[in-house]
């Protein structure tokens, strides 16, 4: 397969493109919110997306990559966002996708790993994942069929493709599957426990209500192997609280932190911080520039 150079990171927005249902009438209210970026230069729009449009994501490596995003069916699916991509979600693709050296934090190799994307949105990091050479990868998200279906939309589109070799090679790699995290009884996830020597979390951890039926989700299909690990990235956009208390809850349930930091949507890091940051750092629109990102194992 064709790669490109690997270059300096970009702001993650710029790797975005969204393009709008066709014939869609978007109210005043929306277009000004999809514009902010645009007039308020310093403002970091935290998701991309909307019911029916589509996205497209510029991979450095693979070339373009188009997502269409589901249609929700109902309130109680539209509580789940899964209907946008997340800058984490992007971030996570940028960190797959990126050759890896030894000790670099930017590049985290999935090559000859079995992966598994919990909370998978539009699928795009298990998309990724297969192409940067995984052994194999199973996609999840919450068994809704329409969300499911268009899961497997995305797949099917970004793996037949040009500069795409080998499709049908990487389509047998890859799989869609329901699973409703805690929900440990079904075939999925009886069929599958301790398999999966990668996990891959994007902006799941956000509903405090689910953070022990993720964990559980977690250490279940994680495989017992010493070198398995959680690949984890989530935006502050709820607020630090809430990402402080998913990760000691993990502890606690036993899957521990190995390495921890935060990650500018610009490409800056520093250091993981429990306390909330002084001087207006934690106002909402300085969280939507940050992510956290951690290595999490057994």
């Amino acid at each position: 397969m064709e790669e490109t150079p690997e270059v300096t990171p970009r702001r993650l927005t710029d790797l975005i493109t969204v393009v709008p249902p066709p014939k869609s009438t978007e109210d005043p209210e929306d277009i000004f919110s999809a514009s902010l970026g645009l007039i308020f230069t310093d403002d970091i729009r935290s998701q991309h997306g909307d019911p029916g449009a589509t996205i497209v994501y510029r991979s450095r490596r693979f070339g373009d990559m188009k997502l269409e995003t589901a249609d929700p069916e109902g309130e109680e699916e539209s509580k789940l966002f899964s209907h946008y991509l997340w800058n984490s979600g992007v971030l996570m693709a940028e960190k797959i996708s990126r050759v890896s050296v030894e000790g670099e934090r930017d590049a985290w190799n999935v090559n000859d790993e079995r992966i598994l994307e919990l909370g998978a949105g539009v699928g795009l990091a298990g998309i990724v994942s297969v192409l940067a050479g995984a052994e194999l990868v199973t996609i999840s998200d919450y068994p809704s069929p329409s969300l499911l279906a268009n899961i497997k939309h995305n797949v099917a589109v970004n793996l037949r493709r040009p500069p795409v070799d080998h499709s049908q090679g990487l389509l047998s790699r890859m799989s869609v599957e329901g699973h409703e995290w805690g929900s440990l009884t079904t075939p999925f996830a009886h069929l599958n426990t301790g398999w999966y020597t990668r996990l891959l979390v994007s902006d799941c951890l956000w509903m405090t209500h689910q953070h022990l039926n993720l964990i559980r989700s977690m250490l279940h299909f994680l495989s017992v192997d010493p070198a398995a690990r959680v690949l984890c990235i989530a935006g502050f956009h709820t607020g630090r609280p809430t990402l402080v208390e998913f990760f000691d809850m993990a502890e606690k349930e036993g899957l521990g932190v190995e390495e921890i930091w935060e990650e500018h949507a610009e490409g800056y890091k520093r250091e993981w911080s429990r306390e909330l940051r002084r001087g207006g750092e934690e106002d909402v629109w300085e969280r939507n520039k940050w992510v956290v990102c951690a290595v999490m194992k057994r």
